[in-house]
């Protein structure tokens, strides 16, 4: 790979934009991480002739021309390009509702910033700032695949190298990022929703099933409003089951992104999901989706909780529970009252003397480094005992 540190005049660049040679959705980019206060800044910063980071592009070749795909600073193009809007002749972003989809982040188009103890938009700047603005020069980095021998995973690598800083990149944006062609991962994504490109946007349209209403209960899902952002992270806790399923081996997840970064197609981290792996998680999935509609299960922290969700369903489909013939599946009732019984023991409620013991050691585990290996063993191997108690 080749590096070009150079600048590039703020006119040129919405000229890139109007002429469609800048993609800010490249397959290993994240979602939106700004909200309006940021973007404000940001444009705050320029507007007064202030330096920001650099912006990372690599290019490819299109025909007779280069086109650039954002590296870093997406969250920065996108907050000029909603600043810049298309209200004004002189200088605008041609198509600007086509980058985003969503009603909200439309609604911020046009969005003013404080100046001189003033709200104002970019339609009511002085034609001397716009002159002024029009020659703002943004630090840029351009990257070259120089060769035929260099491919995306380099500039992947690079991207998790440089986003280290402001909004920072995620575990799981690795894992997309480097596991892009991993079959487990994209069955996984099939599992829950599917992508679409909505204009310049690309869209998650989550799927209304099983596996999403039960993972859709747990608070640190519930409370995402950004609809890309949440299928993601309903995702993320799918490829970790989906993952343990295979292998029945509690891993961190630091241990999981290992997995995809070295996976390889003869590695079983790297194989589409299975029919029989599919039964198992549908199985588990329906039982719990059933009664989360048809008992007190749902309200409480073993759906709610990421760590008791985690031990619940990790113990589901390594246990002989759900093979019990009480009752055709997915109703499983003796199973729905144990796990019901059990969710209220976490509520505090009296544990009978003969699980008093293994519930403390359970909670203990549960409690902190909730992630490592052995703790969730142990919560695993207490959930098993107590539910034969109960």
């Amino acid at each position: 790979m080749q590096y070009t540190n150079s600048q590039m005049k703020l006119d040129a660049l919405i000229g890139y934009f109007n002429t469609n040679k800048i993609n800010l959705i490249p397959p290993f980019q994240r979602g939106r991480a700004w909200k309006l206060p940021a973007r404000r800044r940001l444009l705050e910063n320029i507007v007064k002739g202030r330096p920001i980071p650099a912006i990372f592009l690599y290019k490819q070749a299109s025909g007779s021309q280069f086109d650039y795909n954002i590296l870093d600073g997406k969250q920065r193009l996108e907050s000029l390009i909603l600043f810049i809007g298309a209200a004004r002749d002189d200088l605008s972003v041609k198509g600007v509702s086509s980058y985003f989809f969503d009603k909200a982040e439309k609604a911020e188009i046009g969005f003013p910033i404080d100046l001189a103890g003033k709200r104002i938009t970019f339609k009511q700047l002085p034609d001397e700032t716009v002159r002024q603005l029009r020659e703002y020069a943004i630090p840029t980095i351009e990257i070259d695949l120089d060769d035929d021998n260099a491919s995306l995973d380099e500039i992947v690598g690079l991207f998790v190298d440089i986003n280290t800083q402001g909004e920072k990149v995620k575990r799981f944006d690795i894992v997309k990022a480097i596991g892009r062609e991993n079959k487990l991962l994209k069955a996984a994504f099939a599992m829950i929703a599917e992508a679409q490109k909505r204009g310049k946007d690309r869209v998650f349209k989550k799927k209304n099933n099983f596996y999403t209403r039960v993972l859709e209960r747990l608070e640190a899902i519930e409370n995402i409003t950004g609809r890309n952002q949440k299928v993601d992270r309903i995702w993320e806790r799918l490829v970790e089951i989906a993952l343990f399923n295979r292998t029945k081996t509690h891993r961190q997840q630091g241990q999981v992104l290992k997995a995809f970064i070295k996976s390889d197609k003869d590695s079983p981290d790297y194989a589409a999901i299975t029919k029989l792996e599919i039964g198992k998680l549908k199985r588990c999935f329906t039982f719990l989706d059933h009664s989360y509609k048809n008992s007190e299960l749902g309200k409480t922290r073993l759906a709610r909780d990421i760590p008791h969700f985690y031990t619940m369903v990790t113990s589901l489909l390594t246990s002989n529970l759900l093979d019990a013939a009480d009752a055709a599946p997915p109703n499983y009732p003796k199973v729905r009252r144990k796990l019901v019984a059990f969710g209220k023991l976490l509520d505090n409620a009296k544990p009978p003397a003969n699980v008093a013991s293994a519930l403390q050691e359970y909670r203990e585990a549960a409690t902190k480094q909730t992630t490592h290996p052995g703790r969730r063993k142990t919560r695993q191997d207490r959930f098993l005992e107590i539910l034969g108690y109960l």
